[in-house]
């Protein structure tokens, strides 16, 4: 089966080497692998060539034209989506070649963050926790699409129109519903395994939650466009009830001036209502780190579900 695996990167000198050497492990030649330099200012550049790879470089225009650029210069038969902050397993040209063979109604497939995070500091790795958790209970049909760790058959993606460059950051899903409303379908599959490599802080991942998830999701779901599809946008019941206990928080304080026990009531409540919304993570992060990790996730949630909640009011409330 000829799988080539696009690689779009940019300032990724801490680790675009070890993408490249998780993708050799995994089986694919440096014939089969296209690196999309996109405007790197770092050794991004040499380090690909140190690897044997031309990289394709083009000036900073984003991730999706990077994309779209990888595929046309590309002939394989199965476009492999990785990000250059990912290593894939060993595995992973295995189990791609056994799902399209397996499955040839379906138009690709994605996978899955390990849950080995390595990167420093703990907020890193509580924040890839998270993304491990999302994604392994989420397995089975999908109407979206995961360019960390995904791959589509050409002619679906060409049938799709690729990438759109409108919808930086979430290009990947709109390109997952645009599947979608064709009738091509995409399967989570869990074991597809690859483990990332970026470093998160607290400022990172709440300005990345706000700004370019909450926001633009939030749009993509109110599109006419999408019709009924859009149900599979929407946060889960889960989700949408860990965002309220969020809110019930922060209206606890001004209360607490008020009335101290009434608002230290109501906070406690809504922290609690929090924790047992997300008992699952905080186990998980229990079992892979340690109780003081169990707290930090606390807090993490908590930053995480308020800056999807004003992100998501935003949109609402100003467009």
């Amino acid at each position: 089966m000829n799988i080539d695996v696009i690689v779009p990167a940019y300032e990724a000198e801490a680790t675009i080497g070890a993408c490249l050497d998780g993708l050799f492990a995994a089986g694919f030649t440096v014939g089969d692998i296209k690196v999309v330099d996109d405007g790197s200012r770092d050794r991004t550049a040499q380090i690909v060539r140190s690897r044997g790879i031309q990289p394709i470089c083009q000036p900073n225009q984003g991730a999706a034209r990077a994309r779209n650029a990888g595929a046309q210069a590309s002939r394989g038969e199965i476009l492999f989506f990785v990000d250059s902050d990912v290593v894939v397993h060993a595995d992973a040209r295995i189990r791609l070649e056994r799902f399209f063979s397996n499955h040839p109604d379906h138009a690709g497939l994605f996978g899955s963050y390990d849950d080995a995070p390595p990167a420093p500091p703990r907020v890193s790795r509580l924040r890839n926790l998270l993304h491990h958790h999302v994604h392994q209970r989420a397995a089975g049909p999908a109407s979206t699409f995961w360019t960390g760790c995904g791959a589509l058959r050409r002619h679906d993606l060409v049938k799709a129109g690729g990438f759109r460059t409108e919808e930086q950051m979430i290009e990947d899903v709109g390109l997952g519903l645009r599947l979608a409303r064709l009738g091509r379908p995409v399967m989570l599959v869990p074991e597809l395994r690859c483990t990332h490599l970026k470093s998160w802080g607290w400022r990172d991942f709440a300005a990345t939650d706000y700004r370019h998830r909450a926001q633009p999701w939030t749009r993509m779901m109110r599109d006419p466009a999408n019709g009924d599809l859009a149900h599979a946008l929407n946060a889960g019941a889960r989700g949408k009830a860990s965002v309220i206990a969020v809110g019930v928080s922060l209206l606890s304080l001004p209360l607490a001036l008020i009335a101290p026990l009434a608002g230290a009531a109501m906070g406690f409540l809504a922290l609690a209502g929090l924790i047992g919304l997300e008992w699952r993570f905080l186990g998980l992060v229990r079992r892979r780190l340690n109780w003081v990790d169990v707290v930090l996730a606390v807090m993490m949630l908590w930053v995480h579900y308020l800056a999807a909640g004003a992100g998501y009011a935003r949109v609402r409330l100003f467009g």
